[in-house]
């Protein structure tokens, strides 16, 4: 839950005090020290180096291994003017790894409350897809991005006239009852216009079931069954089962209502829809038009607070004696949805390439097998590998000034960042 107040942790090291700790921290515990202090100047080597080649203006990493907070540092600035310099409290624009921490989540939650079968139908809980291609498309599929769904649509193409001007019942430049939802400061979207989303969702063709193709969809349509399901808004049942018991302050939805702008990282000078700059509002355009609250895009967050959802999520579901999830609906969502088969996914969780042919390792070339987490587009990487007890957690506006900033996988930087993690 996002909340207008901030933390600050310190970490510390004793010091010997006495001639014989000190030669035995000199000659068996100063050479880990050593250790982990060169892979910490490879970071920040790593992580200035993309700086300086404009992959992303700046960035957040922190690392857990092994049972305590290894490295958790704040690089660059906002924007490439120097003006604002990152810090650990700043709050990132994290794309599609709201898929895990908050549509899929929502998900495990009613799983085990309600019950629901994998296997069942998605129509038989959402009647939208009664009629049509997607009446038999179960929640393994659309989990595992097994159901042959389009990857994504392009809404904000549909809202322009010929002359640029939007057309009726799409934006307006004022806010009323018609036109309710915020999609940035000055433009607002017509009231129908989120079912409209979801009407033209049902439409889409299926291609290939049952290969691998990612899409995100179904995380659309996810809010609605979280809301028919729980009697609660997505955005409040998050809160209430997850966030708020967890004491996480800066993560959630539409952060501009929480924090000033400040503390609120620009993600991208949008030149072709809101000619403007991104800046506290949903980067991405689909999610922006369902009022910036979805289960594909929209969280925004900083690295200590996503920490605590992975903890738990490491810990068997349980975080400062409370249980969030069960131990056995971990294992399943974060498991292969299909062990024998190419589609890597788990469910809603992604897993690491297994194709030995392949001539790259995803994410990174020690990943173990049991490892998962979830990329973003605008330049968020988290994972958690329980074999080496870490978790990593990446965050940047790659994306800034311009979507077309390819460096971050040009220069290979968020495999490699990981592959230090777990050398830790």
């Amino acid at each position: 839950m996002l909340k207008a107040k901030r933390k600050e942790v310190g970490l510390s090291l004793r010091t010997c005090n006495n001639a014989f700790l000190g030669l035995f921290f000199c000659f068996l515990i100063a050479p880990v020290f050593g250790q982990k202090e060169d892979i910490h100047q490879k970071i920040d080597s790593l992580i200035t180096m993309g700086i300086e080649k404009k992959a992303f203006p700046g960035a957040q990493i922190l690392i857990y291994k092994k049972g305590q907070l290894a490295l958790e540092r704040s690089y660059g600035f906002h924007t490439y003017d120097s003006l604002v310099a990152v810090e650990n409290h700043h709050l990132y624009d994290l794309a599609s790894v709201t898929k895990i921490l908050a549509g899929t989540l929502a998900f495990m939650k009613l799983y085990e409350l309600v019950g629901i079968d994998l296997d069942s139908r998605v129509s038989d809980y959402i009647p939208l897809l009664k009629r049509g291609n997607k009446s038999k498309t179960t929640f393994r599929q659309v989990l595992s991005h097994g159901a042959g769904w389009l990857p994504y649509l392009s809404h904000q193409n549909t809202v322009f006239k010929k002359n640029k001007h939007f057309k009726a019942r799409t934006l307006s430049p004022l806010k009323s009852k018609r036109f309710p939802f915020s999609l940035d400061d000055s433009l607002f979207v017509f009231k129908n216009y989120p079912k409209k989303i979801l009407r033209r969702i049902r439409r889409t063709p299926v291609e290939a079931i049952g290969n691998y193709r990612y899409s995100g969809l179904w995380f659309f349509l996810l809010p609605q069954l979280v809301s028919k399901l729980s009697g609660k808004p997505f955005e409040t049942f998050l809160n209430e089962e997850f966030y708020q018991p967890m004491d996480i302050e800066r993560l959630g939805f539409l952060p501009h209502r929480y924090f000033p702008k400040s503390e609120l990282v620009p993600t991208e000078v949008d030149s072709l829809f809101r000619k403007k700059l991104v800046h506290g509002w949903v980067h991405d355009e689909a999610a922006a038009m369902m009022g910036g609250v979805s289960g594909n895009a929209g969280l925004f967050g900083n690295a200590r607070s996503i920490l605590k959802l992975l903890l738990m999520l490491s810990s068997e579901g349980k975080l400062n004696g409370h249980v969030y999830l069960q131990p056995e609906t971990i294992k399943l969502f974060t498991t292969k949805a299909y062990p024998n088969g190419s589609n890597r996914r788990g469910l809603g969780f992604d897993k690491p390439e297994q194709d030995a042919t392949s001539s790259s390792s995803y994410p990174s070339e020690k990943s173990s097998l049991s490892s998962y987490g979830h990329s973003g587009f605008t330049g968020t990487l988290v994972w958690v590998d329980p074999q080496e007890e870490c978790i990593f957690i990446f965050l940047s506006n790659r994306v800034y000034p311009s979507r077309k900033q390819h460096g971050i996988y040009d220069l290979n930087i968020r495999p490699q960042l990981l592959d230090l993690a777990l050398e830790l």
